[in-house]
This record gives structure tokens, C-alpha cells and sequence, in this order.
């Protein structure tokens, strides 16, 4: 799993040379149940098989050849994927004017469109949605957005 991991991240990229030095590497430093480049690309073939190929090959009428893949269903298995899933971040955050990732910006808290806003968010099991009726200690309001 770690292998494949490391030799199928997009960030990174091994030639057929550099995996096999590192899966040698990792044999001659005395890892246990190293696979081979064959059993992992057997591996790999089965993953894709069942879960299926992202990437789809465009052709421009130019005749350059590019790749692409499907953002929705990437952001689909990032939110599937225990990993991935609790360093992701639903709600702009009010930074008090810093800056340091995107959702901290301004933009995110006060001029997303509303079709892009998260509709409800789930305070201590209880899940309050955007544009109703909320009751709170000092009165009623309704909330327009929801923001850490």
C-alpha cells in the first residue's frame, strides 16, 4: 500500500529506473514483503480495474495530446478517504486579516456565490442549515453562511 502510494502520487513523479532502484534500496536495507515492479504494477491494474481510471486523454484540434481528470469525482474520494478527509477544510475562516491559505481569504468569507456556500453545519449533533429560522439565547436570527 505505501509503495504504491509513494510511486502513484501525482506530486511525484518515478521513471521505471527510480522505482526500481527504490524497491532494490528498499530490499538490500532489509524491508520485509518488498513487492516487484511486476506484482505492483499487477497491483495497480486490479485498484484501476475496480475502482476505475480518472484520468480521461483529450486531443485538441491542434493535435496536442493532454490528460485530464475528473475534479468532482477527485474531490469525492478525498472526502471518502479517512487520510485525506479530516485536513479538509468545509468553511472559510475569518482570519482578522491574515492571510495564509486560501480560505482565509475575504473572498471565501464574504463574496462566495451562494450556490458554493456550504448549507448547514453540525454544532454538538445538531445540524443547523443556512437561510432558517435559528433561536439562540439573546433571539432569533437567520444565519446567511457559516464560517470558522
Amino acid at each position: 500500500f505505501i509503495t504504491d502510494l509513494l510511486f502513484g502520487s501525482t506530486r511525484l513523479r518515478f521513471s521505471e529506473a527510480q522505482k526500481k532502484a527504490v524497491l532494490s534500496w528498499a530490499r538490500e536495507m532489509g524491508a520485509q514483503n518488498v513487492p516487484t515492479l511486476y506484482a505492483l504494477r499487477k497491483a495497480q491494474d486490479h485498484v484501476r480495474s475496480c475502482v476505475g481510471n480518472p484520468t480521461c486523454k483529450v486531443t485538441a484540434s491542434s493535435g496536442n495530446i493532454f490528460y485530464i481528470n475528473a475534479i468532482g469525482s477527485a474531490i469525492a474520494k478525498d472526502y471518502s478517504n479517512p487520510l485525506t478527509r479530516f485536513s479538509m477544510h468545509d468553511y472559510p475562516e475569518d482570519g482578522r486579516g491574515n492571510m495564509s491559505q486560501v480560505h482565509h481569504g475575504s473572498k471565501m468569507l464574504h463574496e462566495l456565490p451562494e450556490e458554493l456556500l456550504v448549507p448547514s453545519v453540525r454544532i454538538n449533533n445538531n445540524i443547523y442549515f443556512r437561510n432558517e429560522l435559528l433561536q439562540s439565547t439573546t433571539g432569533f436570527f437567520i444565519p446567511t453562511r457559516f464560517f470558522q
